[in-house]
């Protein structure tokens, strides 16, 4: 059978033991055991990469809609690539940045290095003065799942996974406790196994090989 929603839709039944459990709930809980595992670890399936340009003047900028978390941030000059710099360490916690920055757009329009994020938006400690180039590394939330030919981005070795993950939601749903802590409990024991199986050094997250750049002085270092 093939690995979709569909099949992940029929085990679970199986495993429930409920040929007839409505299909939308039992969707949902898929969906869900998704999030879980995703939320579980910096998966390199839910890495993802844009690039954009930011707009003269603007010091905000506007999120994917399937961000989650950013790991790297790169700026690249406009008209010359060999030209950039790594803004990852100038992030700054939101309240700490607007504590410094109350007034962001009051600032001179300048090349951008402190930032934080708050909402759906980047924030930049000044305008920017040029189109710079935004590469933003971050892990993405899960795809969802709606039609049954529809496949996880988790690879197939996650399937017995999602299925606990889903099933066990079912038994909650039920009020089946006991089948509950224990579908959980290999659920939570299979994911572990597929944590260290799937460990490497390409877990820490994607990155650019450049030539280095000088570091642009930071004039917070003496405070």
């Amino acid at each position: 059978m093939s690995y979709n929603l569909l099949d992940l839709r029929s085990r679970v039944r199986i495993k429930i033991s409920n040929s007839a459990y409505p299909a939308a709930t039992i969707d949902g809980f898929i969906n869900d055991a998704i999030v879980e595992i995703a939320d579980s670890y910096p998966w390199t399936y839910f890495q993802k990469l844009v690039s954009g340009a930011l707009i003269v003047g603007d010091y905000t900028y506007e999120q994917q809609d399937d961000h989650q978390s950013t790991t790297k941030m790169v700026l690249i000059h406009p008209t010359d690539s060999r030209n950039f710099l790594d803004i990852t360490k100038y992030r700054l916690p939101w309240q700490t940045f607007f504590d410094r920055f109350p007034a962001p757009g009051n600032m001179p329009n300048a090349r951008p290095l402190y930032w934080t994020e708050y909402g759906n938006q980047v924030y930049f400690h000044c305008p920017v003065d040029l189109a710079y180039i935004l590469r933003q590394f971050y892990q993405k939330m899960p795809t969802e799942l709606v039609g049954d030919s529809d496949v996880p981005e988790l690879p197939q070795n996650f399937r017995e996974a999602i299925v606990l993950g889903a099933s066990y939601r079912v038994e909650e749903e039920r009020e089946n406790y006991d089948i509950v802590i224990m579908l959980q409990d290999r659920f939570t024991s299979v994911v572990s196994s597929l944590m260290s199986f799937f460990a490497n050094d390409t877990m820490t997250g994607p990155d650019t090989v450049v030539a280095p750049a000088r570091r642009q002085p930071d004039p917070w270092d003496d405070k």
